[in-house]
C-alpha cells in the first residue's frame, strides 16, 4: 500500500476517534501546508463511504478578516445545503429548506455562523446523522485574528449533529485553542517517491515483469504524422520520467533550487529531442520551481515561455495556466497593469480552448487588477465579460468556476454606482438555472 493511502486511513481513524471522544468539540486537522490537498481528498473519501451519514461542507476561502470570512462560510453552506436538498429530493427524501434569519447585532460573526451551521446539521439529522463542516483556508493573512476567531467559534454551543474540523499546521496557532492532539495527516516524502519509482522499476525484487508493449517504427511514424508530435524513444521517455521524479521529490522537500535544476535538465533534454509537448510541461514546472524559490523575475519570464510553447502546440489548458502563473507573479509584484494584461491574455487562451472555468477566473482576476490600479470602469468591463462567459456555459462548468463570486462582486459595485436594476438582474442569475443571454447584454 502506498504511503499516502496509509496516511489517509490513519488520519480518518484518528478523526473518528476524536469525534467519538469529544463529540461537541472542534477537531484539529494537523498537516503540513503542502498536504492541504491530501487532507481535502481524505475528507471527501470519508464522505463517499457508503456507511457515511454526514454530508461534508468544505470551505476553502482564505482568511483575511472575520466578517467577510464567516459571511462567506454561511453563504457557502447555504448553497451547498440546497444542492444536498435537491439531490435528496431526487431520491424521494424531503429536507426542510434552510431559511436562516438575518444576523442579530448582538451576535458575533462566529456565533451567527455557528447558528447557521447548526440549522443545516439539524435539518439533515431528520433523515441522516447531521453534517461535517471543514474549514480548510487556502491562506491565512492574520494568524492572530484567526486564532481568536476560532476560539470564539469553539465557545459557541453546537448540537451533536454538527461536527466541525479546522486545518492547522503542527506548529500552527490553534494548538492552544483546540488542544495539541488532532487528526494528523503525515507521510514520509522519500518513502512516497521510493514507492512511485518502484512501480516502474523492472529490476526490483519480486517476479519479473513482462516487457511493456512498444510501437513499431511504422506505428510511431503514423502516430507522429497524425498528431504532428514526436514520440520519444523508450529510453528517452524513461530518462525524462526520472528527471521529473527527481524534481518533484526535491520540490516536495522544499529544495526548490534542486527542483529547478532538475526541470532545466528535463526542458533541455526535451528540446534537444524535439519533444515540444514535453518541453512545454518541463518549462511550466520550472516556472513553478522558480516562484517557490523566490526568484520572481525568472518565474514570470519562464511562465511566459511556457505559455508561448503551449499555445504553439495548441495545448490550451497549459497555455492558460502558464499565463495565469505569469499574471500571478505580476500581481505579487504589484505591477497591476502588466498583471491585468497577462490575465486578459490568459482569458483569450482559455476561450480558444473553450475552457470556461479558467476563462471566468482569468477575467475575474483581470478585474481585480484594474481595481487595484484605480481603473474601475475597466474592472467592470472585465467582470461583464466573465458574466457573459458564464451565462453561455453549462452547469458543471459554472460550478467549477468563480461565476457566483464574479456576479456578486459586479452586482455590489453596480448598486454602489446607483445602477440598482442592473444589480438586481445580475443577482437573479444566481437564484436558479443561469438564463441564456446575448453577449454584452449587461450594459
Amino acid at each position: 500500500m502506498d504511503p499516502i493511502t496509509v496516511a489517509t486511513k490513519r488520519f480518518l481513524r484518528d478523526l473518528e476517534r476524536l469525534w467519538k471522544q469529544r463529540p461537541t468539540q472542534i477537531a484539529r486537522l494537523v498537516a503540513r501546508p503542502g498536504d492541504r490537498g491530501h487532507v481535502i481528498k481524505a475528507l471527501r473519501f470519508a464522505e463517499y463511504d457508503i456507511a457515511n451519514r454526514r454530508p461534508l461542507f468544505l470551505f476553502e476561502s482564505p482568511f483575511g478578516a472575520v466578517e467577510p470570512y464567516f459571511h462567506g462560510l454561511c453563504e457557502r453552506v447555504a448553497a451547498d445545503y440546497e444542492l444536498v436538498r435537491e439531490g435528496a429530493a431526487e431520491e424521494g427524501v424531503s429536507l426542510a429548506s434552510l431559511t436562516h434569519p438575518a444576523r442579530s447585532p448582538a451576535l458575533s460573526a462566529e456565533a451567527h455562523a455557528a447558528a447557521v451551521l447548526a440549522a443545516a446539521a439539524e435539518r439533515l439529522a431528520s433523515h441522516l446523522d447531521g453534517a461535517v463542516v471543514a474549514l480548510i483556508p487556502k491562506a491565512i493573512s492574520d494568524p492572530g485574528e484567526w486564532r481568536k476567531s476560532i476560539e470564539r467559534l469553539a465557545h459557541t454551543a453546537r448540537p451533536l449533529s454538527l461536527r466541525i474540523a479546522v486545518l492547522d499546521p503542527e506548529d500552527g496557532p490553534l494548538a492552544g485553542v483546540l488542544g495539541s492532539e488532532g487528526a494528523v495527516f503525515l507521510f514520509d516524502i522519500d518513502e512516497f517517491f521510493d514507492f512511485a519509482e518502484q512501480q516502474t522499476n523492472r529490476t526490483s525484487a519480486g517476479p519479473p515483469l513482462p516487457q511493456a508493449p512498444s510501437a513499431s517504427p511504422e506505428q510511431r511514424a503514423a502516430f507522429e504524422q497524425a498528431t504532428g508530435r514526436k514520440v520519444p524513444k523508450p529510453e528517452t521517455a524513461a530518462a525524462i520520467r526520472a528527471i521529473f521524479m527527481a524534481g518533484a521529490r526535491a520540490a516536495a522537500k522544499n529544495d526548490f533550487k534542486s527542483a529547478a535544476a532538475a526541470y532545466r535538465r528535463a526542458r533541455d533534454l526535451c528540446h534537444d529531442e524535439g519533444l515540444c509537448a514535453e518541453e512545454t510541461a518541463a518549462t511550466f514546472a520550472l516556472g513553478g520551481a522558480y516562484l517557490a524559490a523566490g526568484a520572481r523575475p525568472m518565474a514570470q519570464a519562464t511562465y511566459g515561455q511556457a505559455a508561448l510553447l503551449a499555445a504553439h502546440e495548441k495545448l490550451w489548458t497549459i497555455a492558460c495556466q502558464a499565463k495565469l502563473g505569469e499574471a500571478g507573479v505580476g500581481l505579487m509584484e504589484k505591477d497591476f497593469g502588466r498583471a491585468a494584461r497577462a490575465y486578459a491574455e490568459a482569458a483569450a487562451l482559455a476561450e480558444r480552448g473553450d475552457i470556461v472555468p479558467l476563462r471566468i477566473e482569468a477575467l475575474r482576476m483581470e478585474g481585480i487588477c484594474h481595481q487595484h490600479r484605480g481603473a474601475e470602469t475597466e474592472a467592470i468591463q472585465a467582470w461583464r465579460r466573465a458574466v457573459d462567459a458564464g451565462t453561455s456555459a453549462d452547469e458543471p462548468a459554472l460550478r467549477a468556476s468563480p461565476f457566483r463570486e464574479v456576479v456578486t462582486t459586479l452586482a455590489d459595485l453596480l448598486e454602489a454606482r446607483g445602477l440598482r436594476p442592473q444589480a438586481v438582474h445580475l443577482r437573479g442569475l444566481l437564484a436558479g438555472p443561469v438564463p441564456q443571454q446575448a453577449p454584452g447584454e449587461l450594459k
